[in-house]
């Protein structure tokens, strides 16, 4: 595997749900020069109270038959680099670790969190993502277009909320796309300090990389969960970009919601500030 080249890893299983990933991916992939990873792993793990026994060396291989000629077709099919992993193992352990070997910039994954066998179930989510620290996209549906034209963006007085700008301009830098920032409707004195400071630093940064962009200020008496979804399917939005712990309050394991759009989780990395990103 080339060391510099990064690849979008698409948590698989054959089903419906990872082809609506893989589609997401492939895009993603193909603008950005990356290739992807096909990654399907098998939840065997002994502990006090259970043992999970996998799969057996003869399933095993037929699953990577499967897996590999599924590649072959893609590969030849969209002329991209399309790798393919099989393991079996502690999934959580092993998606870290394969994660980091893969080289991965992005994971794409559907929404109920499932990793092979394996669904994440609690706060693994939230600890998978920080643990690899590269950007999950969670997606329900296939692409609404064929690029990414309109990004969302909710902005509030959390001052690590730059970290996620650093990932907002690399969206923006090769989609060429829009972005769309909300903000909540803000009474407390503190916050709206807080709040103006990181409204001043994105428009700063924006502007610095030629970033087209607008800022909207959410209805006083709704909820700004339900505005920003409101505001999504308003504007027809491809994706919408949150931290970590937006995405553990609103949305983790909320098997009710209607999300038409994807959603790109940002992992906390403040190196990304601190070394060029915002150079």
């Amino acid at each position: 595997m080339d060391a510099d080249k990064k690849y979008v890893v698409v948590p698989w299983d054959f089903s419906k749900e990872s082809e609506n990933s893989l589609e997401h991916a492939l895009q993603l992939a193909k603008v950005m020069g990356n290739g992807i990873t096909l990654l399907y792993l098998v939840h065997k793990k002994k502990s006090f109270f259970r043992e999970e026994k996998g799969i057996t060396t003869e399933a095993e291989n037929e699953v990577k038959a499967k897996i590999k000629k599924r590649a072959e077709e893609l590969s030849k099919e969209h002329n991209l680099d399309v790798r393919t992993i099989v393991k079996q193992g502690d999934v959580l352990k092993m998606t870290v670790e394969e994660l980091k070997a893969t080289n991965a910039n992005l994971v794409v994954m559907p929404f109920h969190h499932k990793f092979g066998t394996k669904k994440m179930e609690g706060g693994d989510f939230i600890k998978l993502m920080k643990a690899a620290i590269v950007p999950f996209i969670v997606v329900k549906h296939p692409p609404r277009h064929r690029y990414y034209k309109e990004l969302v963006v909710p902005i509030n007085h959390d001052r690590k909320y730059k970290e996620t700008l650093a990932w907002i301009i690399y969206l923006a830098h090769y989609y060429r796309c829009n972005v769309n920032i909300i903000k909540p409707y803000i009474t407390d004195d503190f916050m709206k300090k807080d709040m103006a400071n990181n409204i001043y630093f994105t428009k700063k940064m924006l502007d610095k990389q030629n970033i087209v962009y607008g800022i909207k200020t959410a209805k006083k008496k709704k909820p700004f969960k339900s505005e920003i979804f409101r505001f999504t399917e308003l504007i027809d939005a491809d994706i919408i970009v949150m931290m970590a712990k937006q995405y553990d309050r609103w949305i983790d394991n909320d098997d009710k919601l209607k999300l038409d759009s994807p959603i790109m989780v940002v992992p906390p990395r403040s190196d990304l500030i601190k070394y060029g990103a915002f150079g």
